[in-house]
């Protein structure tokens, strides 16, 4: 097509003339109504317009004039508070006339009132408990009838995610027991349906005696001292026959023979400190760890002082122990003799469930005259003694509320990973079992923090989709601050069911009941109360006396924290070890403490800590050796201790198949998965 406008001259338009077409132009023939068809090459263009662009900016002013309008008109009707008490205005003033949030409060329970501290900055977990259930199925060749048939065998894999319990579920949850923790578990040592459990280290043998029946009394009886001894050499023996090579104190090892000489190894894993630089041991007050002796069942009784009523009296209608009474009123003395009490005085004791009985014992007790002025309150300490404060014990809780701004309030472990197992229906004995295989390595009483996470690894019995029950336990992993630590499930061929860890080690090395070893080493005073043979006094005897020569080495009994490390009193030179889940262990009367040894350094099980001697307050060079449960004492000859085992050899070649086999099927893709 032809622009005529654009081929025209300046000033004017040119002509079309059909002499023009010869120029390559394309010819129509218009025969004889050439006047009334038009030129199909001419651009029909008309006059441009004058005034396009105004009109559109027009327009558009226009539209923007009437939206402006009617949201006005919206804005008019939400921000009239005569119409609508929902507009934007009453929104507006009341986020004007918001006041901030509360600080969280710390609430505590002491001595028979309840006290609330404000505290500020309390950082709290946002999220809660959330698990994954994963059932895998396993494809297993079975012959019927000598046809072979395709069976599916289920499995049930649970991750839960730790994290706070709110108070209505924490109610569900049992109290924690450390002693139920290593208690040796009958259902992890099966041989077999009808069987008890079975150990390496007795023997029973049936003879028939001569004469048919037994010989005549010798008249002699041993007494209690002389049974212990006897008990804790068969003991000692087992125990010999299961330590490593690398633990036998008989022959001395080259940091022994070095450190007797005065010179020193320096770890090469350790960078030394830099220049005009101090070294400070991180302290072992444990920040992250949940009070349970004050916070679970924990009752306080309030007595009326009547006339002719005593400390004494009163403790004991309460459960307290003669040693016990005879500690408290001893460690009140200085501040609040007995004498100084008088009829219309209250007495609040806290009572706690005992760990050997099933009773309830006091563990602290205030004295408060009328206006409620508080006297005195005698309490147990961290190392198991009691110890008087004219200061009202709620202080505490003041300190802990005040003292430390970024502690949070989280539940313990033992409490996350016991919530988190009942939601998923997980059976309370199962819980248990899982509690006890991580029991030596993991202290339930710590915080929960964010990331925490514990893994179960179940067969099934029943395929019955999401709502299947769980089975045997064939796996389980838990991640508490950071570290993982994971066990799978072998039956050895003795028929012995275990847990053990990927270097087939089943980690049951808690506390030895005799941290001491050599040839001339005997039992010479038990636990319980005595005449003191040094004050001649009847005393409560917190411990246990292992008679050595002088320069004995003595073992930390298991793994763990020092908390204290030096002179105290009639102990003479004392070493105080924090183990997991509320346990300590006490050594006195050393002659020397290993160096290294302070407050805040990490040992374990076997790690020589000092020497025997007879500092302090004793009549000859022996071991005072003390276990504390939750600040208490308790008999070290009777605390049940499970039996180490380590795999080697062929046992061990079959527990790695038995790992690869597990560890595969939890890598399988799941045929159903279903989350809470």
């Amino acid at each position: 097509m032809l622009n005529t406008q654009r081929h025209a001259p300046v000033g004017r338009v040119r002509t079309i003339r059909p002499a023009s077409r010869s120029q390559g132009l394309p010819q129509v023939y218009r025969g004889r109504a050439r006047k009334v068809v038009r030129d199909i090459y001419d651009r029909d263009l008309g006059e441009p317009r004058r005034g396009g662009r105004f009109r559109w900016v027009l327009s558009t002013f226009l539209a923007a004039g009437v939206g402006a309008v009617a949201i006005g008109v919206v804005l008019f009707g939400s921000l009239d508070p005569a119409m609508t008490r929902e507009g934007i205005l009453p929104a507006l003033h009341q986020f004007r006339e918001a006041r901030l949030p509360r600080p969280a409060v710390f609430q505590g329970s002491a001595d028979g009132l309840n006290w609330a501290v404000p505290k500020s900055d309390l950082l709290q977990m946002a999220t809660a408990t959330a698990a994954a259930r994963h059932i895998i199925h396993e494809q297993v060749q079975v012959r019927r009838d000598n046809r072979p048939f395709i069976q599916i065998r289920p499995y049930m894999r649970i991750v839960a995610r730790l994290s706070d319990v709110p108070p209505s579920a924490a109610e569900k949850v049992p109290p924690f027991n450390p002693l139920k923790l290593y208690a040796p578990d009958s259902t992890d040592e099966q041989a077999g349906e009808g069987t008890l459990t079975r150990r390496s280290d007795v023997r029973v043998r049936v003879v028939e005696l001569l004469g048919g029946m037994l010989p005549n009394e010798d008249g002699q009886e041993l007494d209690d001292a002389e049974v212990a001894e006897l008990v804790a050499r068969a003991e000692e023996e087992a125990e010999d026959l299961k330590m490593r090579p690398s633990l036998q104190p008989d022959t001395p090892s080259p940091e022994e023979l070095i450190a007797e000489a005065g010179l020193r190894i320096e770890d090469p894993d350790q960078t030394s400190a830099d220049p005009n630089t101090t070294v400070l041991y991180k302290s072992v007050a444990s920040a992250d760890t949940v009070d349970d002796e004050e916070l679970q069942n924990s009752e306080v009784r309030v007595v009326r002082v009547a006339a002719g009523d005593t400390l004494a009296k009163i403790l004991r209608q309460l459960g307290a122990l003669r040693w016990q009474i005879n500690a408290m009123l001893q460690a009140a003395r200085p501040i609040f003799p007995e004498s100084a009490l008088q009829p219309g005085q209250e007495v609040h004791v806290t009572l706690v469930p005992s760990l050997v009985s099933d009773r309830l014992e006091p563990v602290r007790f205030s004295v408060f005259a009328e206006g409620h002025q508080h006297k005195v309150t005698v309490y147990r300490n961290s190392s198991g003694e009691y110890a008087a404060s004219a200061e009202p014990y709620h202080g505490k809780l003041a300190t802990l509320a005040l003292g430390d701004s970024d502690r949070t309030t989280s539940a313990s472990l033992y409490t996350s990973i016991y919530h988190a197992a009942l939601l998923e229906g997980i059976p309370p004995e199962t819980i248990m079992q899982v509690l006890r295989i991580h029991a030596y390595e993991t202290d339930f009483r710590r915080r929960v923090s964010p990331g925490d996470f514990i893994d179960f690894f179940f067969d099934v019995k029943e395929d019955d989709g999401y709502d299947s029950a769980p089975g045997e336990l064939l796996y389980t992993s838990l991640t508490a601050g950071g570290e993982s630590r994971r066990f799978w499930r072998f039956r050895t061929p003795d028929g012995v069911v275990d847990y053990y860890d990927e270097y087939g080690n089943n980690s049951k090395r808690f506390l030895m009941r005799r941290p001491v070893r050599g040839e001339s080493i005997r039992l010479t005073s038990g636990y319980g109360f005595r005449q003191h043979p040094v004050i001649n006094v009847p005393k409560m005897h917190t411990g246990i006396d292992w008679a050595a020569p002088t320069g004995t080495p003595i073992m930390a009994a298991g793994n763990g924290v020092v908390e204290e490390a030096g002179r105290k009193g009639g102990y003479g030179n004392y070493v105080r070890i924090r183990h997991a889940n509320g346990y300590q262990t006490a050594y006195g009367h050393m002659s020397k403490i290993a160096p290294n040894i302070q407050p805040g350094v990490k040992v374990k099980q076997g790690q020589i800590i000092g020497y025997v001697g007879c500092t302090g307050m004793c009549s000859g060079p022996h071991l005072h050796y003390e276990v504390l449960v939750n600040n208490r004492f308790v008999n070290p000859l009777t605390l049940q201790v499970p039996r180490e085992r380590q795999l080697t050899g062929r046992q061990l070649a079959d527990f790695q198949k038995e790992r690869a086999r597990i560890e595969d099927l939890m890598r399988r893709a799941p045929v159903m998965t279903a989350s809470r």
